[in-house]
């Protein structure tokens, strides 16, 4: 029986690590990460499931948007180079770049037809992955996504980020539907109040 681990990370090794290389990623673990010192990134993670077997091994692949200033709202840390994929200020999970109605997990066993597989994740790769990813060349291009209406799974550290980074008036739309949503969750409304007064939003937006 062959070590699926060691066929996945041949896969990823041999079939889509040469590109990324290329493009000046590195890669770290199940990671090819890009790192701009301007406090930016793009990240590719090749995510396994927690319920694989020696018989059968599932992964699926996050995309990421990292911006230095999101992840010390988020955190207080600064990760840079070395960033994570679940701070990223914006995360896409490669069947939502398909259109796809699930989260497009592949599966590898013993009878599975890697040439076939490693065909699919090339073409998958070329399609919709890269471009993707190419599509952001700065901060700006990060910035652009989260003031077109991207939620990302912080809100909190994205209305700070984008009202730091000068878009107070898409921060305050942001902080007006978040807070109209809080009413049942009293931390997370204590959480957004916190913030009106560290920014100093109008009270009215937040006063009850």
């Amino acid at each position: 029986m062959a070590d699926l681990n060691l066929v996945f990370d041949q896969l990823v090794k041999a079939t889509l690590w040469p590109k990324f290389k290329a493009l000046g990623y590195k890669k770290s673990g199940n990671n090819f990460r890009y790192y701009n010192p301007d406090g930016w990134g793009r990240i590719v993670q090749f995510q396994k499931s927690q319920s694989n077997s020696t018989d059968s091994l599932a992964f699926t692949v996050n995309i990421g948007f990292y911006l230095k200033i999101f992840e010390r709202y988020l955190s207080g840390q600064e990760s840079g180079p070395k960033f994570q994929e679940v701070v990223c200020a914006v995360r896409k999970r490669y069947g939502k770049l398909k259109s796809s109605p699930s989260d497009s997990w592949i599966e590898l066993t013993d009878t599975s037809d890697m040439a076939k597989i490693s065909q699919q994740l090339v073409d998958d790769f070329t399609q919709y992955v890269h471009p993707y990813l190419f599509s952001i060349k700065g901060r700006e291009d990060i910035y652009a996504f989260l003031i077109a209406g991207h939620h990302s799974d912080y809100p909190a550290a994205q209305i700070e980020t984008m009202f730091h980074a000068g878009y107070q008036q898409e921060a305050l739309n942001l902080f007006t539907s978040e807070f109209a949503r809080s009413k049942t969750n009293k931390h997370y409304r204590n959480t957004l109040k916190s913030i009106a007064r560290e920014l100093k939003l109008p009270m009215e937006l937040w006063t009850e």
